[in-house]
C-alpha cells in the first residue's frame, strides 16, 4: 500500500507545480469523447505548448490546493484539466471547438492570467485571436497610416508636377 501513496503524492506533487507555472487552466468534463477524438485534442494542445492531465478528482483537489489556487470549483464527474505553458488562449480555442460538436462536453472552472473565467466568458475567450494574429493586426494599424502617409505624399507631388 505504502509504494501506491507514494506514486499517488509524487503525481500530485508534479500537477501542483504544473498548476502554480501555467498560464491558464481549464477544468472540462469530458465523459463521451472517443479516445481518438481525445488523441486529436492532446495533439493539437501539444503544439500549442499545452497539456492534459486525466486523473482522480482527489489528486486534482490535493494539487490545487497545493499550488494555493483559490476559487476552483468541487471535482465530481469524470474531469480533465488542460494547462498551458505557451499561448493562454489556444487552450481556450481548442476546447469551445470541441464544445460546438459535442454539447456532452462541459466547462467547468479555468483561470487566464490568475483570473477566474466563468462559462459564459469561455466563447468571448476563445474569439479572441491567438499572439501571432494580434501582432499582424497592430502591424496593419501601424502600416496603414504610414501608407496613407505615402499616398498622400505621392498625390501632392504627382499634383505639383501637373
Amino acid at each position: 500500500m505504502k509504494p501506491i501513496i507514494k506514486i499517488k503524492e509524487d503525481e500530485v506533487k508534479v500537477l501542483a507545480k504544473q498548476l502554480s507555472e501555467a498560464k491558464s487552466i481549464i477544468v472540462f468534463e469530458y465523459l463521451g469523447l472517443t479516445a481518438k477524438e481525445l488523441t486529436a485534442l492532446r495533439k493539437k494542445l501539444h503544439a500549442a505548448n499545452a497539456k492534459m492531465y486525466v486523473s482522480k478528482n482527489n489528486i486534482y483537489a490535493r494539487a490545487v490546493a497545493l499550488a494555493k489556487l483559490p476559487g476552483f470549483v468541487e471535482f465530481s464527474g469524470p474531469n480533465a484539466i488542460l494547462i498551458s505553458n505557451g499561448d493562454e488562449i489556444a487552450p481556450f480555442k481548442e476546447l469551445n471547438e470541441i464544445i460546438k460538436t459535442h454539447a456532452f462536453v462541459k466547462y467547468k472552472d479555468g483561470i487566464l492570467e490568475a483570473k477566474h473565467i466563468r462559462e459564459n466568458e469561455l466563447t468571448k475567450i476563445a474569439s479572441i485571436p491567438n499572439r501571432e494574429g494580434l501582432l499582424s493586426m497592430l502591424l496593419s494599424c501601424l502600416q496603414a497610416s504610414i501608407r496613407n502617409l505615402a499616398y498622400g505624399v505621392n498625390a501632392i507631388a504627382k499634383q505639383k508636377q501637373q
